[in-house]
């Protein structure tokens, strides 16, 4: 099988918030961040519709530490329900500034670290 994958994802486990475009701004809903790269997030939250989210973007609020955070918005480029209305989706980052892309290796090599130990 061809891997598909422009960069390799580390495994993380996360847990964050989320927000889908189109829907009402104080709608966050809790998300497992389970995977990470510098292109993007693999999560799972609840939703009713995996296809509905195809091409949506998704804002993820990133808790790495008690006073560290940061939200990062992405485009949801797969989507595949599983029980109990839990989406698994994976999200390609979209416009992160050169700050937030900083930020973003840091998390990814923080999840290499953790998967190693």
């Amino acid at each position: 099988m061809e891997n598909r994958r422009r960069v390799e994802r580390q495994p993380a486990l996360w847990m964050g918030s989320c927000h889908v475009e189109g829907e009402s701004s104080d709608k966050w809903r809790d998300c497992a961040i389970f995977d990470v790269s510098k292109l993007g997030v693999g999560i799972d939250l609840r939703h009713p519709g995996a296809s509905e989210l195809l091409n949506r973007r998704i804002a993820v609020l990133l808790e790495v530490g008690p006073s560290i955070d940061i939200t990062v918005t992405g485009e949801v480029r797969n989507a595949k329900s599983g029980p109990d209305d839990i989406v698994q989706a994976g999200i390609e980052f979209v416009g992160l500034t050169e700050s937030e892309r900083s930020f973003v290796d840091l998390v990814e090599r923080r999840a290499m670290s953790r998967s190693r130990a």
